[in-house]
């Protein structure tokens, strides 16, 4: 998944680095077609939100799942099971929730 991330990251980030570097006429430090009259500037700052938006949306979903102790896959039970085995709860309390998870 972070390779994901980094992937659409550079792709996203690469045609708005191309596009504000693209002219240097005008002595505005390459970017004088932006300050100019037109679309020129809202549109770079169009793209630029909306790759910063995307690498957000797929970058915190990649990053909750790296600190989180569980798996995905994990069931009720299993996590039941690693506190019966780590002997957080006692066996009564353990057969007591059991039961109440198979319902």
């Amino acid at each position: 998944m972070k390779k994901y991330c980094f992937g659409a990251g550079s792709v996203l980030l690469f045609p708005v680095c191309a596009f504000a570097d693209a002219g240097y006429g005008g002595g505005g430090y390459g970017w004088s077609h932006m300050m100019g009259p037109g679309f020129g500037g809202i549109f770079m700052w169009i793209l630029l939100i909306i790759a910063i938006v995307l690498i957000v949306y797929f970058l915190i979903p990649a990053l909750k799942g790296v600190g989180s102790g569980t798996s995905p896959h994990e069931t009720h039970l299993d996590i039941l099971k690693k506190r019966y085995a780590k002997g957080e709860i006692t066996k009564e309390k353990f057969d007591e929730m059991k039961k109440d998870l198979e319902k």
